[in-house]
């Protein structure tokens, strides 16, 4: 049996470590590209919400299920969805919402967009089923995100529909939107409406006092 020499060693080590480090190489490039071609599902979304959606089945025939693509139409519907309660669509902003958590029911943003929207539409309406239809909605959002003070206003709001008399209801709503987060210019408007409400209930006290 022939013994192999050092060089000859050498030369094999370097063989095998030259075969090592291609394989390394080409893994890290495919896990690159796999990782691009996946981020670019939500990079499209962010770019065009609408349109990505409106493609979202033809891009899904090309890839088996996966969590990047999910996450895709899941950003696309959250995001459409949160822009037609901008614009006092509610319709749209349901479906969308609904959309959204269809893929995930446990989204806490999404169950708080949804109760919103819905109590939206039905406050709008001024019909007074929907208003305490309006007011459990509004409930519902609150307790989805416990940190808003939006729902409250809106409570006080239509309790103030249902009854300009109600004062107490009205105010107490209202308090509870002020001690918690709301930005600065509904802030401000809900400080407005509750002056407006007191002065309302000061003077209809005096007139029966």
């Amino acid at each position: 049996m022939r013994s192999i020499n050092l060089f000859e060693k050498i030369k094999i080590y370097l063989t095998m470590l030259d075969k090592l480090k291609r394989t390394l190489i080409f893994m890290f490039i495919v896990s690159t590209f796999f990782k691009c071609s996946q981020n670019s599902y939500l990079v499209l979304a962010k770019k065009d919400p609408s349109n990505f959606l409106e493609k979202k089945d033809s891009l899904f025939s090309n890839l088996n299920s996966n969590k990047n693509y999910l996450d895709a139409v899941i950003f696309s519907h959250k995001n459409l969805g949160s822009k037609a309660i901008k614009k006092n669509d509610y319709k749209n902003a349901i479906y969308h919402i609904e959309e959204a958590l269809s893929y995930n029911k446990q989204d806490s943003v999404s169950i708080y967009n949804l109760n919103l929207a819905k109590g939206h539409k039905m406050y709008l309406t001024g019909n007074t089923d929907n208003l305490w239809e309006a007011i459990r909605f509004y409930s519902k959002a609150a307790q989805a995100d416990e940190t808003s003070g939006e729902p409250y206003y809106y409570i006080g709001l239509s309790y103030y529909k249902l009854s300009d008399k109600d004062f107490d209801l009205i105010i107490e709503s209202f308090n509870s939107a002020l001690d918690l987060y709301l930005t600065e210019s509904l802030r401000n408007e809900i400080v407005g409406k509750k002056i407006e409400t007191e002065i309302r209930k000061e003077k209809l006290e005096a007139f029966w006092n």
